[in-house]
């Protein structure tokens, strides 16, 4: 029973590293390309569990063929790529939200997982199955009894806290961006009745990007109420949500695009220095 519990801290230990691993390279990565820091990953600490899944995934799954550099690499590909795939439609479906689109890249599946990132996969398998986990499985064996039980408990009270507050901050995120919708709905309704009156080209407005209708809107007169409202509600845990929308700046919102693009604009507007008087 002892041997089960501290191998289970082990693993517990190994899942963290990892996930903290692939949260570091994705991140620098994105920070790199986009020249700005980005805490990039669902929950608000650093980790990225789809990385530690992954890797725990391609150690026990792929241990039969980890003698065979190629075949290791094909196999990791697939494997890491369909973890992201489920990942993406488990929060799809959870928060009818979609995080990341690679619908961009010509060879893709569904958006969720695409070419390029499932060969880098595949290059991250093999190194983690060759290099990386050998190194870890030593470290950790001079981890002391004590230590790895105290670590792996911490860290996973920690863990598990970060996910409720992520999880929590999600769901009100898209009951927010629900919203929103139903703000711009309203703010269609206007320019309908403003359309009518002949004050807006009908090409033209439709034409437009949700930011554009906002700023012909207020050019009406009938847009600063419809803001403050957008602005009112994402006031409460605001900066969970800008994380979030940070984090992930593909994420959509399939059933009112629009109400993504909105929500974005009064962040714009929130945020922006106000002129001195």
């Amino acid at each position: 029973m002892f041997e089960i519990t501290l191998q289970s801290c082990q693993q517990l230990l190994l899942f963290y590293w990892y996930s903290f691993l692939g949260w570091a390279v994705e991140s620098a990565i994105c920070s790199a390309t986009g020249r700005k820091l980005v805490n990039r990953g669902f929950l608000n600490g650093p980790v990225c569990p789809v990385y530690g899944v992954g890797a725990l995934a391609c150690i026990y799954l792929l241990a039969p063929v980890a003698g065979q550099p190629v075949l290791l690499y094909l196999l990791g590909t697939i494997l890491v790529s369909i973890v992201e795939y489920f990942t993406g439609w488990l929060l799809e479906t959870l928060f009818h939200t979609r995080w990341w689109d690679y619908s961009h890249y010509r060879f893709n599946l569904k958006g969720r997982v695409c070419l390029p990132n499932a060969l880098f996969f595949g290059i991250l398998a093999l190194f983690a199955m060759r290099v990386l986990h050998p190194a870890s499985l030593r470290a950790l064996g001079r981890l002391g009894v004590g230590a790895t039980f105290f670590l792996a408990g911490g860290l996973s009270a920690l863990f598990l806290a970060d996910l409720v507050v992520s999880v929590r901050a999600a769901i009100q995120l898209s009951g927010k961006l629900d919203k929103v919708h139903a703000a711009l709905g309203e703010a269609r309704q206007r320019a309908d009745a403003s359309l009518q009156k002949g004050r807006l080209q009908a090409a033209l407005f439709a034409a437009m990007t949700p930011q554009e209708r906002l700023e012909a809107l207020r050019e009406l007169g009938v847009d600063d109420a419809l803001l403050e409202r957008i602005a009112r509600l994402v006031q409460r845990q605001s900066l969970l949500h800008r994380r979030l929308m940070a984090a992930f700046p593909h994420m959509q919102f399939p059933r009112s695009p629009a109400s993504l693009e909105a929500l974005r604009a009064a962040w714009d507007r929130l945020c922006r220095p106000r002129k001195k008087k």
